[in-house]
């Protein structure tokens, strides 16, 4: 009986089923298909990379200078830290070598000098501050262009055929402690041939040596080393003229002569006129009462005759100014006072 009321519950529920799916059926809406998002890939532009080439900055160099104009450069530094530690000069004293290793008759005293005293000499100028006038700065200074310290002085040398050693001493010897000098050659016997001292062109080379290392400059001595008092104004002209050339021609590099020494310290009456042929400055010796035996700034119309003194011997005595040494000169000759580093 169970049975049966189940069978009967089962196909009834069945029936319902299928009555209610078209009702079901007809009430949905469908929807309408909605795409999904389009996922847009961003392309990068991939740029070739060029590769500038950086500019090659090639810097300014300065010009090198050459050992000579190294060696002007420095010392005119120099010239200017003296000045102001020294003040101005109103006075110079002009020494008169004769290389650094000589002994010779002047006058009735004996003038003499050894290697040893000359380094000697030229230490105790360097230790004292006093500077060496080059010849443009001489003739800047009595020309009124420039100042020079109260502490300087002019070391001139009167030099020629036999002086090749020397010379190969003495610019170390400026090297080392800073010094300066003025070299004027007698010309006679200078050329190959003409002296044993002068084989392969050595007197020559030994000039051209010393103006190139920047520590000399180079003047006349004349070419035949005599009394010009005693020649007219032509001969004597003419042989000043010559040795000038000759001096420029041999030892080159640019080299100008316009100094002049006169043998035996002699100066002609005419002696004013070597200002025509490119001289502007010559020394002689013993000009002025021996106090004043020096260059002042306020007599350039002396320029032809200007007066010398004679360093010390290897005693470490002067003979002119008589009895004097080194300091003794340098106090007897400069302005240099006690609020500007006097002596």
């Amino acid at each position: 009986m169970k049975n049966k009321i189940f069978v009967i519950v089962l196909t009834l529920v069945l029936l319902c089923s299928c009555s209610l799916s078209p009702n079901i059926a007809s009430t949905t809406t469908a929807q309408p298909l909605v795409a999904l998002p389009t996922s847009t890939a961003t392309v990068k532009s991939t740029a070739t990379e060029v590769n500038t080439p950086v500019p090659t900055i090639t810097p300014t160099l300065s010009p090198t200078l050459s050992p000579r104009d190294s060696a002007l450069a420095e010392h005119e530094q120099e010239r200017i830290t003296y000045l102001a530690e020294q003040g101005p000069a109103e006075e110079i004293p002009v020494l008169e070598y004769h290389g650094d290793n000589y002994g010779m008759t002047f006058g009735t005293a004996v003038v003499e000098l050894e290697p040893e005293a000359f380094e000697a000499q030229m230490k105790w100028f360097y230790d004292n501050h006093v500077y060496a006038v080059t010849g443009q700065n001489l003739i800047d200074w009595i020309n009124g262009k420039i100042e020079l310290p109260a502490r300087s002085v002019v070391l001139t040398f009167d030099m020629g055929y036999n002086s090749a050693k020397a010379i190969h001493r003495i610019i170390p010897e400026f090297e080392k402690y800073g010094m300066f000098g003025i070299f004027t050659i007698f010309t006679k016997f200078m050329n190959e041939g003409e002296s044993v001292n002068c084989v392969n062109d050595a007197c020559w080379e030994a000039f051209r040596y010393a103006y190139l290392s920047g520590y000399v400059d180079i003047g006349s001595h004349t070419m035949t080393h005599r009394d010009f008092a005693t020649l007219s104004e032509k001969e004597g002209m003419n042989e000043l003229a010559n040795s000038k050339e000759t001096i420029e021609e041999h030892v080159g590099n640019g080299c100008i002569v316009s100094i002049l020494t006169w043998p035996y310290e002699s100066v002609p009456k005419w002696g004013k006129d070597i200002s025509q042929i490119g001289f502007t400055i010559a020394f002689a010796g013993y000009q002025y009462p021996i106090l004043q035996n020096a260059m002042w700034k306020d007599k350039p119309e002396d320029f032809y005759q200007e007066p010398r003194v004679l360093p010390p011997n290897s005693n470490g005595i002067s003979g002119r100014p008589n009895g004097k040494d080194l300091e003794g000169i340098m106090q007897m000759y400069t302005t240099a006072n006690s609020n500007q580093g006097g002596w």
